[in-house]
């Protein structure tokens, strides 16, 4: 064949490989400055998500409150992402102190506003209206959740919790529970589950709950928990750290003080857990009688 030919060859692929790599190289640059707006988006989001976990442990309350009615009392709020559904609400009255756990919906920004939403309601039923029984507080929590997120048969947006009231004058210790978790341990050492409605806050219309009193004589300790840490799993083992796992705990270290069982039970959660990512908010508080 003719010389010519071969260069005619040659020159067409060096054309097609300069223009696959002028091509390959504008790809390299637009990936790049994908890249780069996707970097600022995340450290964007990230920064927000800051404030708001900020925002939303600014209005934690204060466990010393606990302490002007009680012996001992500590709380721990660990969210998946920063911010979540769990809280903590304390609030004195003219009559004692109200105080709960509530655990909401989902997870991340949407149920962090709904528990701040609900921690609102709470202060201003037990504020401005001065309502201290646990059962109409749920109630009307739950009628709130109706009204803003229902349909004729329940809520989209719902919450699990159980929410106490304590007066001095008559030394008793009264509360109602939508589906929350709690264990409670008698001076003779016995460790029981407290009863609960077995609906949440929200699941369904006219939904009905109840009062239960404790008498503090026989009372050691409390502790309300939320189920994102009887169900953070471990991926090595295939389990959850469990219910019973957590009652065994909660029953060896009785003779500690407060500060020490909270202690010892984020260590075994965070033993347990290893390299498994949290897989929901985590929440618990005791109290000593």
């Amino acid at each position: 064949m003719d010389i010519n030919f071969y260069k005619e060859q040659l020159q067409a692929k060096e054309d097609m490989l300069a223009r696959t790599t002028k091509f390959l190289l504008d790809t390299k640059q637009s990936l790049e400055k994908k890249n780069t707006e996707l970097a600022q988006m995340y450290k964007n989001i990230l920064d927000s998500v800051n404030v708001a976990e900020r925002i939303q442990k600014s209005l934690l309350p204060n466990a010393g409150i606990l302490k002007l009615f009680f012996r001992d009392a500590a709380y721990k709020v660990i969210q998946q992402i920063g911010v979540g559904g769990d809280t903590i609400f304390i609030k004195n009255t003219s009559e004692g102190i109200i105080f709960g756990l509530l655990d909401a919906t989902g997870h991340g920004i949407p149920a962090a506003m709904l528990s701040i939403s609900c921690t609102f309601l709470l202060r201003e039923l037990t504020s401005s209206i001065e309502i201290n029984n646990p059962k109409n507080l749920l109630s009307l929590l739950d009628y709130q959740l109706q009204n803003a997120f229902g349909n004729e048969h329940h809520s989209t947006a719902q919450a699990e919790g159980t929410i106490f009231s304590f007066s001095p004058k008559t030394n008793k210790l009264i509360y109602s529970s939508a589906k929350g978790k709690a264990f409670l341990s008698r001076k003779s050492g016995q460790v029981e589950e407290l009863p609960h409605t077995r609906k949440s806050i929200g699941s369904s219309r006219n939904l009905e709950f109840e009062n239960f009193e404790i008498d503090l004589r026989d009372i050691d300790k409390l502790l309300l928990y939320s189920d994102g840490l009887t169900d953070q799993f471990n991926n090595e083992v295939g389990k959850k750290f469990s219910r019973t796992k957590l009652k065994e705990l909660f029953q060896n270290n009785l003779h500690k003080e407060v500060d020490e069982i909270m202690t010892v039970i984020e260590h075994e959660l965070n033993h347990w857990k290893n390299a498994t990512k949290q897989t929901d908010d985590i929440s618990f508080m005791i109290i000593k009688f």
